[in-house]
């Protein structure tokens, strides 16, 4: 039965499974001129070592990060209420939509999650080794591991000003061994950062944009004819709750789940936007942990047929997989490919270089003219990926996209025959003189 464990991989899972196979210095220095830290690719790297790079071993690993996030949660809820409520938020965590999608992504946003989760659990908990290693862990993760050790750092000012003045001592010296652990990335990093500054994909934000991905990270991760009544049992849950029974506690979840994306939004306004779903899913965590707790007479009802709801919802999504069937794409050039035959990516709106890549397939990307975005992966490209004219004595040329056929112009040849797999086309195109 088709998965979200088995399906194809796509562009950027692609990306990282290649960079993995390298070694780890190697692997480092590639990302160091990329966007991102380096610690999801090395563990990838050690996974390979052990389980191999299939689909299903890379899926597996993003997984086993995703488990650990709700495992956590429920820590979390154990410590500030009960192992009941701790339970019941690991349910809804592990089973909101949003979250479900990106614990079968092979890319680093389950260990984004993972080590956020536990560093927020450490610092409740007020164990200071736990917290630094697991915030260094999310910072070496992705750059906006940063916004939740923002909200950390607002209840450190909080607590110091109420006057705990020696547990925030110790939030301080935690956040100084954080920073230390993050110095050697410093440099990496500031490069990324003017790299981002210098032109990103992303648009401006509306404020529409604010609460349809507040509204998907509640329950409207995907979409599904359940979708809307997961969002209103959601939202009726948060209504019958109990709210500042507990202040601190209602405050700093509050905190943890929207102030990283009121900041990302605010500093889209006025910089280059950040702002992006995947990469605040962390925040899910938080939003769990208040639907779960302190719920009215009726809560229970509405939170049993909520979990029944989503654990539909992610069924269909897990045993429905949408991702392009790049492996059937490949199996049908191998066979297809003759010696003397020359394949080639075209570059429309996306690429698949990566993918020919992780299937075998030996195919540079296409780009006559201009240059490619940093943002496309050219960190890992070397220059036999790109190619700016067919070689003069090739016959039949092989054309991999997933744009429109007839964007494709290839000088001096005619289509022959063209075959799609799901959004993709390959094309071969016979030479005429």
């Amino acid at each position: 039965m088709p998965n979200q464990f088995t399906v194809s991989l796509w562009g950027d899972e692609a990306f990282s499974a290649v960079l993995s196979t390298n070694s780890i210095p190697e692997l480092i220095k590639i990302i160091a001129r990329d966007t991102s830290p380096p610690l999801y690719n090395i563990t990838e790297h050690l996974w390979f070592s052990i389980l191999g790079n299939s689909e299903v071993a890379i899926r597996s690993l993003s997984f086993l990060y995703f488990l650990i996030a709700v495992f956590f949660v429920y820590k979390i809820g154990a410590l500030l209420w009960d192992r009941r409520t701790g339970f019941l938020a690991g349910i809804l965590t592990f089973l909101n939509p949003f979250f479900f999608v990106y614990a079968f992504e092979g890319r680093m946003y389950s260990i984004l999650a993972a080590t956020v989760t536990a560093s927020m659990y450490f610092f409740l908990k007020r164990n200071w080794l736990g917290y630094v290693l697991a915030t260094a862990a999310a910072l070496y993760s992705h750059h906006f591991a940063v916004f939740a050790i923002f909200v950390q750092g607002l209840w450190f000012l909080y607590e110091f000003l109420l006057g705990k003045k020696k547990v925030a001592v110790s939030m301080f010296k935690a956040f100084i061994a954080v920073g230390i652990l993050y110095l050697p990335w410093i440099i990496p990093l500031y490069n990324q950062t003017r790299m981002v500054g210098g032109g990103f994909w992303l648009g401006t934000p509306t404020v529409l944009d604010f609460f349809v991905l507040v509204s998907k990270y509640l329950a409207a991760g995907f979409i599904h004819p359940l979708t809307i009544p997961a969002l209103v049992f959601v939202l009726v849950a948060l209504g019958l709750r109990h709210w500042f029974e507990k202040k601190e506690i209602d405050l700093f979840l509050l905190s943890w789940f929207l102030l990283p994306i009121a900041f990302t939004w605010i500093i889209s306004q006025r910089f280059q936007s950040i702002f992006f779903d995947r990469y605040l899913l962390y925040t899910i965590p938080g939003a769990m942990l208040l639907v779960a707790s302190k719920g009215r007479k009726f809560s229970g009802i509405v939170l049993g047929i909520l979990i029944i709801i989503l654990a539909i919802m992610d069924f269909h999504y897990f045993t429905h997989p949408t991702k392009k069937p790049f492996r059937e794409l490949a199996s049908y050039v191998k066979e297809t490919k003759r010696g003397d035959d020359f394949l080639i990516n075209w570059n429309a709106a996306s690429h698949h270089l990566w993918e020919t890549k992780y299937y075998g397939i030996s195919a540079p990307l296409y780009i006559p003219e201009g240059e490619l975005p940093f943002y496309v992966g050219t960190a890992q490209m070397t220059e036999e990926d790109i190619l700016k004219e067919i070689p003069k004595k090739i016959n039949r040329v092989g054309v991999i996209t997933s744009g429109d056929i007839a964007e494709i112009e290839l000088p001096y040849y005619t289509e022959e025959e063209a075959k799609t797999f799901g959004g993709l086309k390959f094309v071969w195109y016979q030479k005429t003189r």
